[in-house]
């Protein structure tokens, strides 16, 4: 028995130390067939998934269509059958039910809205009004957020760094890049493969008029190639 027990460990050791990097890319991993999760690939542990949908607030729940990957998201329903509560909702905390049957002085009005377009108002477990400050983060690194006098405000962010060398973009989840631009040389060409320069960043084409070669630069899904390819888990066009 413990000779089978010694040869179980070893082959044990040996599986795992023979183990190997597991080959994938962001094509083969987005084929798996499932609407309702973003399929990618990491390099050592393979495909991976994250859910698709996620729910727009603690007041609603999220469902996700096998069929179409459509996102549902349905409103929470906070009733909690008891005639001796007051049932609400609010957006960052979820549900909250309160006795109702407290004298009205200690108990919070229906209404906490202090009529801040930059607060969130509701009403706390002591029965007490709160206004937080309203988050106005969109998650795009080409804004600036902030709250004005009609809510939130997404004001977008200036890239030009004045340096007639550079071309310059803003990416909604890298920020700013400041691509150096070649100096412009007149390649003389007759055929567009005597253009090619082996840069996947741009697309190559001979005037047949000037029998100069033409360059542009390739885009990704709206933003611009760059250091000779895509950006990581963009789809290139």
């Amino acid at each position: 028995m413990k000779s089978i027990i010694i040869l179980s460990f070893i082959l044990s050791i040996i599986s795992f130390s023979n183990g190997t990097i597991v080959k994938c890319t962001s094509a083969s991993c987005s084929s798996l067939n499932n609407n309702c999760v973003n399929h990618y690939c990491n390099p050592r542990a393979g495909c991976y998934g994250i859910d698709k949908c996620v729910r727009i607030d603690a007041c609603h729940i999220v469902s996700c269509d096998l069929n179409n990957g459509s996102c549902i998201n349905t409103k929470a329903n906070c009733d909690d059958g008891d005639p001796c509560t007051d049932d609400f909702c609010h957006n960052g905390y979820g549900c909250f039910s309160l006795p109702n049957n407290k004298h009205p002085s200690v108990i919070c009005q229906k209404n906490c809205n202090d009529n801040n377009p930059c607060t969130d108002d509701f009403c706390d477990f002591t029965n007490t009004c709160q206004h937080t400050l309203k988050n106005c983060e969109d998650n795009d690194f080409c804004t600036i957020d902030s709250c004005g006098p009609n809510g939130c405000v997404h004001t977008n962010i200036s890239c030009d760094d004045n340096d007639p060398c550079t071309s310059d973009f803003c990416s909604i989840m890298y920020g700013c890049y400041h691509e150096q631009i070649e100096c412009s040389i007149k390649v003389p060409c007759s055929t567009d493969i005597e253009c090619n320069r082996y840069n996947l960043c741009e697309t190559y084409t001979c005037d047949l008029i000037s029998n100069i070669c033409k360059y542009s630069t390739k885009f990704c899904n709206g933003f611009p190639c760059i250091n000779n390819e895509c950006m990581t888990g963009v789809i290139y066009n």
